[in-house]
């Protein structure tokens, strides 16, 4: 009898001992899974680091080659400052130039008027003198033959109207013809005056227009460098490196699973919404960035999270309200109600 019971006590401490070892086995086995597991989550993240830094040395490369572009520009704007500035001294010059021709071409017309003024009084002068030779001499023949003297008189008479009237006549028609040529030779002066003024006001006008179109283009390069910027710098997590890619936990021993903390719950609830709603072709980050900058109406590389909406819409990735408040309390942890485009941007591709 007691040597039965021995032999039952043996039996029960030999069965408890393989259901014991049978224990640690399974165990032993879920956590070798685990260890796996936790294995190819760390080599994942390595990958990601890897990549992340290879990335980060692309847009420093980029943003080297966007800087020297801009040096080249401010070079290229110098210059055509350089040469505006030569053509409106090359103009001064022109107009200085017509000026002193204009003034030249008037004070002859005004000295060509006194001379014939002068001309004409000697004329007159002379035409007087002649006058009174006649009046002289038919005065003195007229003692002798009165007859003869007045005919002589009367014919002396009209030739010396005669001259003098052709006289005055040729001078009065030299006298136009040199002034006409004089005016039309001003007129068509002041005209190629207007037409270069002109010239220069629309060389202006285009080279103004030029400048305008350079600023513009300075600033879309400078807001598409500013989001560079802001999606390398906030695109780090608030020790300096880059956030940390999501694990999932392998259950414990037993089959119980460990609890998430709702942030994680909630971005790994809105990523999934995220991606079950994107379409089969993935904006790239290009698409995002002119996504994004329509709706950053300052240019500041942020935009407030009421137009979270409309940007994710236009992306093609329309959320729920839930899902909507739970992507902003993603990107705005300290709910200061803006969005940066690096925040964006990794919370984008996360």
């Amino acid at each position: 009898m007691a040597s039965d019971d021995a032999v039952a006590a043996m039996a029960r401490t030999i069965l408890a001992e393989k259901r014991a070892r049978k224990a640690a086995e399974d165990d032993a086995l879920r956590l070798y899974n685990r260890v796996r597991q936790l294995q190819k989550e760390e080599d994942r993240a390595q990958k990601r680091i890897i990549e992340t830094k290879r990335k980060a040395k692309e847009i420093i490369k980029a943003r080297e080659r966007n800087e020297q572009k801009l040096i080249e520009k401010e070079q290229r704007h110098r210059e055509q400052q350089e040469q505006v500035e030569e053509q409106k001294l090359d103009n001064l010059r022109a107009k200085e130039e017509a000026l002193r021709h204009r003034i030249e071409q008037e004070n002859k017309i005004y000295q060509d008027k006194l001379d014939i003024v002068q001309k004409t009084k000697d004329e007159r002068a002379e035409i007087e003198r002649l006058l009174a030779e006649s009046r002289l001499l038919a005065r003195k023949e007229a003692l002798e033959q009165k007859d003869f003297i007045r005919k002589q008189q009367e014919d002396a008479r009209r030739k010396i109207e005669t001259l003098k009237l052709q006289k005055l006549t040729a001078a009065q028609e030299e006298y136009e013809r040199r002034l006409k040529e004089e005016i039309d030779a001003k007129l068509a002066k002041e005209q190629e005056i207007e037409r270069l003024a002109q010239m220069e006001l629309e060389l202006i006008e285009r080279l103004k227009s030029k400048q305008a179109e350079q600023r513009k283009a300075y600033q879309q390069l400078e807001a598409v460098l500013s989001l560079g910027n802001v999606s390398t710098t906030k695109g780090l997590t608030g020790n300096g490196k880059p956030a940390s890619p999501k694990v999932t936990a392998v259950g414990a021993p037993g089959g119980a699973s460990p609890e998430r903390p709702p942030s994680q719950m909630s971005q790994a609830s809105a990523s999934y919404a995220a991606e079950e709603a994107a379409p089969d072709g993935e904006p790239t980050e290009e698409d995002v960035a002119r996504a994004f900058a329509m709706y950053d109406t300052d240019g500041i590389g942020e935009i407030s999270t009421l137009s979270l909406d409309g940007l994710l819409r236009d992306l093609g990735v329309p959320l729920s309200p839930s899902q909507l408040s739970q992507a902003i309390a993603q990107l705005d942890t300290s709910q200061t109600g803006r969005i940066t485009f690096g925040e964006f941007l990794l919370w984008w591709k996360g």
